[in-house]
């Protein structure tokens, strides 16, 4: 019996199923690197040295931010292990001194914005005032 081109298995023509996909992929590749235009030594230096600023500028940036991080909660466990010897009289006259700073500040927020939405309501209402000199 003559063999057919059909894997009985997988129900696929044996022709078919042996073609890969073009590789795009690495052909795209290939004319990015072959558009730009020779750089001289000196400027690839350059950018070398710009690409190690950015990615020192990107780790101290994190650095930065997981210091404050560990700042504040270690600030906070300060705070909450101060509190937890105290008697609630003593508790109530350290709080206050806290809330009243944070309503301050609150209101003071809550000042800005209306103003800034005040402004802006009179801008929409009376548009720009744009002159033309001919």
């Amino acid at each position: 019996m003559p063999e057919s081109p059909t894997d009985v298995s997988a129900g696929t023509p044996l022709l078919t199923r042996g073609v890969e996909k073009p590789q795009t992929d690495q052909n795209a590749a290939k004319k990015i690197n072959a558009d730009p235009p020779m750089l001289s030594k000196n400027v690839q230096k350059k950018l070398a040295k710009q690409q190690r600023f950015e990615v020192k500028k990107a780790e101290k940036k994190v650095m930065a931010k997981e210091q404050k991080q560990r700042d504040v909660e270690r600030k906070r466990k300060e705070w909450e292990e101060s509190l937890v010897d105290i008697f609630e009289e003593e508790k109530a006259k350290l709080l206050e001194p806290r809330r009243s700073v944070r309503k301050e500040r609150m209101e003071k927020r809550s000042l800005e914005k209306e103003s800034k939405r005040e402004r802006l309501t009179v801008v929409r209402e009376q548009g720009q005032n744009v002159i033309v000199d001919l």
